[in-house]
């Protein structure tokens, strides 16, 4: 399980506590739970408001623990935890607003009337506007760290090597002065401070860093993980590689070693 997942899911969570506690607020409350904000149920309006305060609750309830569920899902798989968490704020909004009409409509005094309430229009528009800056951040964050927490690709071919991904790069292989396996870890290296990097809640370290001991880097580096990939530039920044699992970065190593000793 990557950083990502958890972050992902952690998204997932802190977003459905928002709901737990209108869900919460609306089982306590003593007057009408109205559903948009802005909006207003008057008393007069409901025939049984604990058992209609109860039903939004229980709508509320339902909504958060999708997300929950996506979470859950999250913890397994990004990709499927976004695509609930998206499908949830969407077009559950939707939902709710049927949901919540029937609910109001079961529970309302049909004789009553009144001028004042039910200009939901603005209220549906805030409302609509908040959920959509939700789903972007959500989104932003988890894709961030899908990105930062995913291992780079490294493309090999006759005249360069490319580093795909975050803060990725490509080297002419003419402008290598050295190519060398170091049995440690970035930590035990000298990892210094980040200057324009991603470093997440894990050991994944990407892009430029500053250390005493290394001077400018570029890293795409497990910190924990070793052996560690040394790429000495001629008047460039040193790169560092370093996967999770150190057969692949064995792996790598040697695939490196067989262009680069070709064009030496």
């Amino acid at each position: 399980m990557s950083s990502a997942n958890i972050v992902s899911a952690i998204c997932c969570f802190l977003t459905s506590l928002i709901f737990w506690g209108v869900s919460i607020y609306a089982f306590t409350r003593k007057d009408p739970m109205h559903f948009w904000s802005g909006s207003k149920v008057m008393p007069e309006e409901i025939s049984d408001i604990p058992a209609y305060n109860r039903a939004n609750a229980l709508m509320w309830a339902i909504y958060a623990a999708c997300m929950v569920l996506a979470g859950i899902l999250s913890l397994f798989s990004v990709i499927t935890g976004i695509i609930l968490m998206v499908i949830t704020i969407v077009p559950g909004i939707l939902v709710l607003i049927v949901v919540y009409k029937s609910i109001y409509n079961r529970y309302r005094i049909t004789s009553f009337t009144s001028t004042k309430i039910h200009n939901t229009s603005k209220g549906s528009i805030k409302t609509a506007i908040n959920l959509i800056a939700t789903v972007i951040i959500f989104i932003g964050l988890v894709v961030m760290f899908y990105l930062g927490e995913k291992e780079p690709e490294v493309i090999i071919n006759n005249d360069r090597i490319q580093i795909k991904g975050m803060y990725g790069l490509s080297i002419e292989l003419s402008e290598i002065a050295d190519i060398s396996l170091v049995e440690k870890s970035m930590k035990e290296l000298g990892i210094g401070r980040r200057t324009n990097g991603y470093g997440g809640f894990g050991d994944t370290l990407k892009g430029n860093f500053n250390s005493d001991a290394l001077g400018e880097t570029m890293l795409f580096v497990h910190a924990n993980s070793s052996p560690t990939i040394k790429i000495e530039r001629a008047g460039k920044k040193d790169i560092y590689i370093s996967y999770n699992n150190a057969e692949r970065t064995n792996q790598l190593y040697k695939a490196l070693m067989q262009v680069y000793a070709g064009k030496k």
